[in-house]
């Protein structure tokens, strides 16, 4: 990357005052000079605003805050950030986590590209031992964005969205944003869509950002209930769909099409199947099993056998033992 371009890091907060402290701290003792930090307060009830305001205002980073009169999630919180961000390179990072010191550095010091990212460390508040998990295996760096993107779908590259960054430029000039309202697998569908359409793409093997495992985290929160539960499952679900249709429109190749057709899509229409298990709607779920389309889409993930064999498992379940799999999945 270019040496010392302003980086935006967008920080979207919701009631995020056990943790934040320690993640603005990260930020503020970065190496790198030239950064400026986008503070998303997503309507918090706790303390978050007043932790943002007075750390920053005694850091020596230029700085904003985005207040929202209600809470909107953390995608519209993203977004936001994104329209304010002025940097030629955004990093987006969540108001629980922890960088390291080099996170900015190191990405910046990549070859130049439209995408750069790291690994992670998951680390967990209960006592258990912290996970290394590394962005890539041994491919080369940089990778042009259609190599970037099979990879990624076939998880060889597996990286976290908050240990990215992005081109500001370039997310503009494809309208990639995140999909607002949906509070699971956006970050993931963001990513796809970022990769379909990158020229070059950089990642180190350095795991920079520590991803903080506790009882306040969103993902935590938004599953207390079966119902918020459900709804996360189904926000999944149609962004699978979303991730799916998109590559399959834009894909830069024909052999990622071919994995959008026959692994992203069969993936999307099993997880349909699981929502009407896990809401105990066996009617929506014969009704589905009905649909002629439907079943080619299950049965097309043949196709892709050699490359993901459990999921051509999961369709011949749902087509032939389809009772088994509604029992199973509606009790989870």
């Amino acid at each position: 990357m270019t040496a010392n371009q302003l980086v935006s890091v967008i920080v979207p907060v919701y009631n995020a005052s056990a943790h934040l402290r320690e993640t603005l701290a990260s930020i503020i003792a970065q190496d790198y000079g030239n950064l400026e930090i986008i503070i998303v307060d997503d309507a918090s009830t706790d303390s978050s605003r007043d932790i943002a305001q007075e750390m920053l205002s005694e850091s020596c980073r230029p700085y904003r805050i985005i207040d929202h009169t209600q809470n909107l999630g953390v995608s519209c919180a993203r977004n936001a950030g994104l329209d304010s961000a002025r940097g030629a390179y955004v990093w987006f990072c969540d108001g629980d986590d922890i960088a390291e010191y080099n996170l900015v550095s190191e990405l910046m010091g990549l070859p130049e590209s439209d995408i750069a990212f790291g690994g992670i460390i998951s680390r967990y508040e209960d006592g258990r031992p912290d996970e290394i998990l590394k962005a890539g295996d041994d491919l080369p760096v940089p990778l042009d964005g259609e190599e970037a993107l099979y990879h990624r779908m076939l998880k060889p590259i597996a990286p976290h969205t908050c240990c990215m960054m992005f081109k500001r430029d370039f997310l503009l000039a494809h309208s990639i944003r995140f999909h607002e309202g949906c509070t699971a697998f956006e970050d993931i569908e963001f990513q796809m869509k970022a990769f379909c359409h990158a020229k070059r793409v950089s990642f180190t093997k350095e795991c920079l950002y520590i991803y903080v495992n506790s009882p306040e985290m969103g993902s935590v929160r938004d599953n207390d209930t079966r119902e918020k539960s459900l709804r996360r499952y189904i926000d999944s679900s149609e962004a699978h769909f979303r991730t799916a249709e998109y590559l399959s429109k834009n894909a830069p190749s024909e052999r990622t099409k071919y994995l959008a057709d026959y692994l992203l899509m069969p993936e999307a229409v099993i997880r349909k199947f699981t929502v009407c298990a896990k809401d105990d709607d066996r009617e929506g779920f014969d009704a589905l099993l009905k649909d002629k389309r439907v079943r080619e889409v299950l049965l097309s993930s043949r196709r892709v056998f050699f490359r993901k064999p459990e999921l051509f498992m999961k369709a011949l379940a749902v087509l032939y033992m389809p009772g088994l799999y509604f029992a199973a999945r509606r009790t989870k």
